[in-house]
């Protein structure tokens, strides 16, 4: 939205060929477009609201849904509200929006802050010396006893702000100067010292202060309380301030939201076997914690209110549903509804929003309804009623929710570690993706106030890759009967196919030969003679290739124990499942034997009799995308179907995605024991295991799955009426890169190439990523084809070809330092530092742009292509705008325009340069050349001042132009407009034409709307004519071409009254939506009505 703040004289330069319809001494087409546009346009009919062909984000498979409310507007500003919807599924602990689950409501803005380690405003930054790696041992020693105190901070802060169109991130250099991470040329200040306000002037000189700020604490319970940590984590948007004076303020109120955000657990255990001091063993037995809560207390901001420093804008307010009615936690309020007033407090608009809460205590936005009651859109969601509460522990290991009865958090797939974990039960959960429960929740429709509508049907994300088929277990039964030789075992011989566990049930059962249990008089029960133990059964195993060595069975008592033993007995009275480890290849002897002649004994082996095999083939991983829209225009009529398939179009069964890093939960931490010598000490590593990925599986934006290829099919599952493939850049956030400094993907091991640490040997795999991925998610190519047969290829009928320039102009970064103090340390060497693990990253900013797109058009047989190729180039990174777009055809002509603005080095000399250059306003060309093959054209300039007749305000004096060759002396350019004169808040009061006729503008509604336009008078003409006596206005200027206005405020025009004194007559319903248009004479020259289908 970034133009709608552009500086008033931009939005008067626009064709408006009804200004000047009666000027005929002049051409038009000279004019027209150099013409302030202060000539409101005709109200159009009230939107029915649109319906369908709701865009889908590709990259990701998100659903992009955009709902626009209305917007509250200045003279000169403008700030729209709307809905918005983008979500690859709902997480589990997911805290909803003051509109509910998944959406947003998009308002003024807003700068987030992402705390790295400690608030980089609150604690001692620590620097490292300018060349760490250069540095002396000393210096080094320094620098890592500096970061390893408690109160020090090491990484900085990342800054990501959003508003008005502009959005990015920065941080702050140790000089304590902004880097915008992405170039941009908006100016960064701090207003005050410490948690200071921000103002950030964008590149048209709009400045926006951000003055409201919400606060962030937390802390750890359950085991104990942490010290809380925090700190201000956002502010809001206060005010915008046009530089002609225009303001929009917003409002706010506090509240405080208490509650838990997530849970956590932890598995901890000796790292194998070690050595403490004096040679006594190490060995911690697996320990799984209990559920610890991570506290989060909120103080934020609440908008209640929006107006302008000019009352006749009206103003907008918030209200909200009372507390505990909607929430989902306390303190966290739904928007009840949103009003438009005017001044004098008559509602143009106003939206109510209501919800559903389930039993779960989940909020979803059911329906929105306008003034109008009959415009109102409703949702539907997958499955709402079954999404879970918060902090279930049914979640996969993204966390969205996967429908399994879990009892822990911990992972129980945690064997990858290779570190005997296998060896204790602690009943982990089960993390594994399924996608028809991670779409419950999820927007599953939308109904318009047409009635038509549009449906959405979700899948499992997924990528391509190795997966293991385990074939069915085979079942085996053998048995020895209670007529069995006591001593004699019984034996079975198996040959593993592969690596597995074998398990093992047992049963025994004893029957006595003195019948059923009896007992004496007192009911007590008589001894069996008989019965002379318990263990009536026992199973082993050895190799073929050693007979009497037998092997290792055991099974796990309750609390999780691991029992081995070579000869497993079992009876009724103890378990009877116990397991065995088999190698592939291997060949095994299995013996079954009982201890009683009045014992049967039986043994079941359930294993895998062939080994499974490996396939490639399309893997789910976290989330769900969109796998078809249906648009419905009316509820009756067909749909328009798309359907999306995350692959090439060659082969759409092969999915292209990219689900980066594998969900990793091992950490190794380790204590310093002081043994009794002096200065002697044993290290002992202990292995822990979280319930969330170490390393982020959103390492580059909020969706962890990426595809390089998307095709949409048009009309049906089979390209019915054609389609579109679009290819994208993978590029994600890493430790190393897996691109070269040419930009050409490369392949990386990240297991093998892994974390920069540059002190200790432990890892800190939580650690925070460099941000490479500059181009993660940009568009290289498009195709749109035609299928003309069933199995015949495809026919291309259009494609575009983006070229992305990474401009080494802007190369910066900076490093940060994850540090972890892993002991306190016994004996101090005061030039080696040991305690501590230090990894290094960096925030890196990158100036990108589009270097030349290709476009080729085909004909119906995908032959005879026409290419157009368009090349754009920045050749001034002080201001990073476009310098120059050229375009070549297949016919080899070129077209070039060129731009040049205030800071280029040809700008100099121009009035009020340095103005615009220190008041930011550098986006604008001032002077603009068309060449055509190499020859010049055209060129347009404006001059800018800023004295008396602009009020003292900087703004457009004089617009030159010319087109060549001319028989002017020396091509030279010529004036086609001067303005004359404006007021104090830049409304143009009169401009002249090349002609020497002037123009007066006469304004109203306190200085917000045209009232009249005078055309061969000057203002001072003007506005005295009209001073005297307003009916008799236009005979006071016979000579003049008048035209009036009237309006209805915040809603339209209403009254227009040509020179020859014709009125045309605006009329509006209850609702403020345009009526009927009447001629001078009442005749109706158009009506709407609004008829929504119920």
């Amino acid at each position: 939205m970034k133009n709608l703040y552009k500086s008033t004289w931009r939005s008067y330069v626009v064709f408006l060929l009804i200004i000047f319809a009666s000027l005929q001494t002049v051409a038009q087409s000279d004019y027209s477009k150099f013409l302030p546009n202060i000539v409101p346009p005709s109200p159009t009919a009230g939107e029915l609201g649109k319906y369908g062909n709701v865009p889908v984000g590709l990259f990701t498979g998100a659903a992009n849904v955009s709902i626009p409310l209305f917007s509250f507007k200045t003279k000169d500003l403008e700030s729209p509200l709307s809905l918005f919807y983008g979500s690859n599924g709902i997480k589990v602990d997911e805290v909803s929006s003051n509109v509910g689950l998944g959406w947003n409501l998009n308002f003024g803005g807003v700068i987030t802050r992402t705390v790295r380690d400690k608030p980089d405003d609150a604690q001692l930054r620590v620097y490292p010396p300018d060349n760490l790696a250069g540095a002396t041992q000393a210096e080094k020693v320094q620098f890592y006893n500096a970061a390893g105190q408690d109160n020090a901070d090491t990484e900085s802060d990342i800054y990501s702000f959003n508003f008005s169109g502009n959005s990015g991130k920065f941080t702050y250099d140790r000089n304590g100067l902004p880097f915008l991470i992405t170039n941009q040329k908006i100016k960064i200040e701090k207003t005050g010292t410490g948690n200071a306000d921000f103002l950030l002037t964008a590149t048209d000189g709009i400045k926006y202060y951000f003055t409201e700020k919400e606060s962030t604490t937390f802390r750890t319970s359950g085991a104990g309380h942490s010290v809380p940590n925090g700190g201000v984590t956002a502010w809001y948007l206060g005010k915008i301030v046009h530089q002609n004076g225009s303001q929009i303020t917003f409002t706010y109120e506090e509240y405080i939201m208490d509650y838990v955000a997530s849970n956590s657990q932890t598995l901890s255990m000796s790292y194998f076997t070690q050595l403490a001091c004096s040679g006594v063993t190490y060995a911690k037995l697996p320990t799984l914690s209990g559920i610890m809560s991570q506290d989060m207390t909120v103080i934020g901001k609440r908008v209640t209110r929006i107006s302008s420093n000019n009352t006749t804008d009206g103003y907008v307010t918030f209200t909200y549903y009372a507390s505990g009615i909607n929430e989902d936690i306390d303190g966290n309020r739904k928007i009840d509804n949103i009003t438009l007033f005017t001044a004098e407090n008559t509602v143009v608009e106003k939206i109510k929003f209501d919800y559903l809460k389930t039993a779960n205590q989940r909020v979803f936005l059911q329906n929105i309804t306008f003034l109008d009651p009959t415009k109102k859109y409703s949702f539907e969601y997958t499955g709402q009623t079954e999404f879970p509460q918060r902090l279930s522990y049914s979640q996969d290991h993204w966390g969205y929710y996967n429908g399994k009865y879990n009892t822990n958090l911990v992972d129980k797939n945690i064997s990858q570690y290779g570190s005997g974990l296998d060896d204790f039960d602690y009943k982990g959960a089960d993390k594994e993706p399924n996608a028809d429960f991670a779409k419950i929740g999820l927007l599953k429709k939308i109904i318009y106030p047409t009635k038509g509508y549009t449906e959405f049907e979700y899948e499992a994300n997924t990528y391509w890759g190795q997966k293991t088929i385990y074939p069915t277990k085979t079942r085996i039964r053998f048995e020895r009967g209670t007529e069995d030789n006591d001593d004699i075992a019984i034996g079975k011989s198996f040959t593993s196919p592969t690596d597995q566990r074998i398990e093992f049930t047992g049963y025994v059962n004893y029957e006595s030969p003195l019948g059923p249990p009896r007992y004496d008089n007192n009911g007590n029960l008589i001894p069996d003679p008989y019965d002379t133990g318990h263990y009536l059964a026992y199973v082993q195993i050895s190799n073929r290739n050693s007979p009497n060595d037998f092997l290792s069975l055991y099974t796990y008592t309750y609390n999780g124990d691991k029992i081995n033993t070579t000869s497993f007995r079992y009876t009724q009275k103890l378990t009877n499942t116990f397991y065995f480890d088999a190698k592939a290849g291997k060949t095994y002897d299995f013996f079954l034997g009982k201890g009683g002649l009045n014992a049967s004994a039986s043994v079941e082996v359930s294993y895998y009799a062939t080994a499974p095999t490996i396939i490639n083939t399309n893997i789910e991983t976290g989330g769900v995308r969109i796998k078809s829209t249906k648009d419905f225009p009316i509820a009756t009529a067909a749909p328009v179907y798309k359907r999306y398939y995350y692959a090439n179009k060659d082969d759409i069964n092969h999915s292209s995605g990219n689900t980066g890093r594998k969900p990793f939960y091992m950490d190794l931490s380790v204590q310093r024991q002081s043994c009794p010598t002096e200065c002697h000490y044993a290290d002992l590593f202990d292995l822990n295991i979280s319930s969330s990925s170490m390393m982020s599986l959103f390492d580059t934006g909020s969706s962890n799955c990426f595809y390089k290829y998307v095709t949409v099919s048009e009309g049906g599952d089979a390209f019915e009426n054609g389609g579109e493939m679009k290819e994208f850049t993978i590029h994600r956030d890493n430790w190393v890169d897996d691109f070269d400094s040419s930009g050409n993907p490369v392949t990386v091991d990240h297991e093998i190439n892994g974390i920069s640490r540059i002190l200790g040997t432990l890892d800190i795999k939580s650690a925070p990523f460099t941000n490479f991925g500059w181009n993660n998610g940009l568009e290289i190519k498009s195709q749109v084809f035609q299928k003309k047969l069933a199995g015949s290829p495809f026919v291309i009928v259009a494609e575009t070809e983006n070229k992305y320039k990474l401009d080494p102009s802007y190369t910066k970064e900076i490093k940060s330092y994850a540090v972890r103090k892993n002991y306190t340390e016994i004996c101090v060497n005061p030039n080696v530092v040991e305690n501590l693990t230090i990894v290094e990253y960096k925030t890196k900013g990158y100036w990108f742009y589009v270097e030349s797109s290709i476009t080729r058009s085909y004909d119906l047989k995908g032959l005879n292509p026409v290419e157009t190729t368009t090349t754009y180039q920045y050749n001034n990174p002080t201001h990073i705008q476009l310098t120059s777009q050229s375009t070549k055809s297949s016919s080899k002509e070129t077209l070039e325009t060129k731009y040049y603005y205030p800071q280029d080095a040809v700008m100099a000399s121009e009035p009020q340069v340095s103005e615009m250059i220190t008041t930011n306003r550098i986006d604008t060309p001032l002077k603009t050349e068309v060449f055509r093959a190499g020859i010049k054209q055209s060129e347009q300039k404006t001059e800018y001042a800023k004295d008396a007749t602009t009020s003292n305000l900087l703004l457009p004096k004089f617009i030159y132009a010319a087109k060549f060759p001319n028989i002017l002396p020396g091509n030279a350019l010529e004036k086609k407009i001067t303005y004359d004169k404006y007021d104090d808040v830049g409304n143009i009061l009169q401009y002249t034409l090349e002609s020497g006729m002037p123009v007066a503008i006469i304004w109203g509604y306190n200085k917000t709307k045209p009232i009249a336009k005078v055309e061969n008078a000057t203002y001072d003409q003007a506005l005295a004519a009209y001073a005297a006596n307003d009916t008799t206005f236009r005979t006071n200027l016979p000579s003049a071409l008048i035209t009036t206005y009237s309006y209805k405020p915040l809603v339209g025009i209403t009254t227009l009254t040509d020179p020859k004194g014709f009125v045309t007559t605006y009329d509006y319903d209850t609702y403020n939506r345009l009526k009927t248009v009447k001629d001078n004479l009442g005749n109706v020259l158009s009506e709407n009505q609004y008829h929504y289908k119920n």
